[in-house]
């Protein structure tokens, strides 16, 4: 656990047991000592305290108050030291004896520490046949004197130690018991939770809370979050905490973490805890239409929405038409709300419906809602208009057809640019009287009106004989008269050569003849 978080709690519940304790170290770095060492002991306030005096204690007695953290002591049991407002530190014991030998081991052994146990004799004679006990029992034995080394120390190290030699090659000498303790780098992980039984698809807070001394406090953790079978959540990341967002009920199952150190490799893994979701039942399903009412027109868009109060988890909604078994239509969501969507609604669509949720444990229908289709108007209207739009159409076209050819003919007649010759006049009695129609022609002469490609331009009246009388001197017909002009091609007699050179007239067997009258 985090120191600064441990002193800010402290301080803000004013309880001093929970600030950290100030530590003592040991110079030499052993428990065992002969008689008259001198040993120099620091007290070190883990930079959470300001330097000032230091209160040591010996045996539970105050001994002395330094101006700083250190004093040299030569006597033996346990000491304890307080800095300012520190709490007291724990407790080192220092061993003094009067014997030939003895085993130096450390007197602060952590997980992963590597280790030294050393056979020291007093006056550092040469020893031969050095060999080292655990328990009771031989682990290491050498002919010369000589240290032995445990790279990585783990909990299965800590036992009672001590070591016997020869001195002077025949003389045998045998050191006192020591205990070597090795202390955790760390606590056990524990797994903690805000909730071991979460509603579906609430927030779960994962924690994997464990305790380092304060001796060890600078040591870097990687953290790793796992649920069985074998899922890793978070791998081997400095965060102490795993937040799932939403937890589901595929969630449920086992959950454990593992902790363990950069260098040297310590490990440790938790306690698994089991959690299971819990559900909130379905209530309150409802169905609404849209658009509201459930008045529609033919072809327009109808969606039933189908909805519930409270449920968690996945809810199966399904669509239904009274008077039918089918389904229309059935959705599986994480929501409390669902749609169905009649993207162009028929007349025979109009009648009843009602949804249903389903939770897997309950089915509940909501009530039902009627929906009434309206035949849209608009269609023979706009098929009407579409089809007057395309006869006019069709009848303009035709008409302009009709007026660009006769467009086209006017301007080929005049383009000639004929002067029109006082006119032939033909009388003609009505067509009761069945009186012969007179017929006068009268040609455009060639010096008034050009010929062009040997055609003979002409005009020709028609009027009636016995009542209006002969036509104007003029040549021209009364303006108030029926009267019609026809245009007709009258080809000409050609002179074509012969082979001897003589002329020949070619007759025009087909001559145009006018009609229409």
């Amino acid at each position: 656990m985090d120191l600064l978080f441990m002193l800010a709690l402290a301080l803000v519940s004013g309880q001093s047991a929970f600030l950290p304790k100030p530590v003592i170290y040991i110079n030499p770095p052993w428990t065992t000592f002969f008689k008259g060492e001198r040993v120099l002991l620091t007290c070190n306030g883990l930079q959470f305290y300001a330097l000032g005096k230091t209160k040591w204690y010996h045996k539970g007695i105050m001994l002395q108050e330094t101006p700083g953290n250190n004093i040299i002591v030569n006597n033996p049991g346990p000491y304890k030291c307080k800095t300012n407002n520190s709490p007291l530190s724990d407790s080192v014991n220092l061993i003094f004896i009067r014997v030939s030998l003895i085993l130096r081991i450390p007197y602060l052994a952590f997980e992963g520490d590597s280790l030294i146990l050393q056979c020291q004799e007093k006056n550092n004679v040469t020893l031969t046949r050095v060999t080292y006990y655990k328990n009771r029992k031989p682990f290491s034995a050498f002919n010369q004197n000589s240290d032995v080394f445990i790279p990585q120390a783990s909990l299965s190290n800590s036992g009672l130690y001590y070591c016997t030699a020869f001195k002077h090659m025949s003389w045998k000498i045998i050191s006192s018991s020591v205990n070597l303790h090795i202390r955790e780098l760390f606590s056990r992980p524990v797994l903690k939770t805000t909730d071991s039984q979460p509603i579906e698809g609430s927030l779960v807070t994962l924690r994997c809370e464990i305790w380092i001394p304060p001796e060890k406090s600078s040591i870097q953790l990687l953290f790793s979050f796992f649920r069985d079978p074998g899922v890793i959540l978070l791998g081997q990341a400095r965060a102490q905490e795993l937040q799932i967002s939403k937890f589901w009920r595929e969630d449920s199952g086992l959950y454990w973490c593992e902790v363990e150190t950069v260098s040297p490799r310590v490990c440790k893994q938790s306690q698994p805890i089991t959690m299971s979701v819990r559900r909130i039942p379905i209530s309150g399903v409802h169905m609404e239409v849209q658009p509201h009412g459930g008045h529609v027109m033919e072809g327009q868009k109808l969606v039933l929405l189908c909805s519930v109060v409270e449920g968690s988890g996945a809810i199966t909604f399904s669509w239904y038409r009274e008077g039918t078994e089918a389904i229309l239509g059935k959705k599986t969501l994480r929501s409390l709300v669902a749609e169905f969507v009649f993207s162009a609604v028929r007349k025979s669509d109009a009648g009843k419906y009602y949804c249903t949720a389903d939770h897997n444990s309950s089915l509940i229908p909501s009530h039902s809602v009627s929906i009434t289709v309206r035949r849209n108007g608009r269609g023979p209207l706009v098929a009407g208009i579409t089809t007057a739009l395309i006869s006019a159409l069709g009848l303009t076209t035709v008409a302009l057809l009709v007026y660009c050819k006769h467009q086209r003919k006017s301007g080929e007649n005049s383009s000639t640019d004929l002067a029109s010759s006082p006119p032939i006049q033909m009388s003609q009695e009505t067509m009761e009287s069945n009186a012969p129609t007179r017929l006068e022609l009268q040609e455009i002469h060639s010096d008034e009106t050009p010929v062009i490609g040997d055609v003979v331009y002409s005009e020709v009246w028609s009027t009636q004989q016995g009542k209006e009388g002969a036509a104007d001197a003029s040549g021209k017909p009364p303006d108030d008269k029926d009267n019609s002009v026809i245009y007709s091609v009258v080809k000409n007699e050609e002179a074509q050569g012969d082979s001897t050179g003589n002329s020949q007239t070619v007759n025009e067997s087909n001559r145009a003849t006018p009609t229409g009258f």
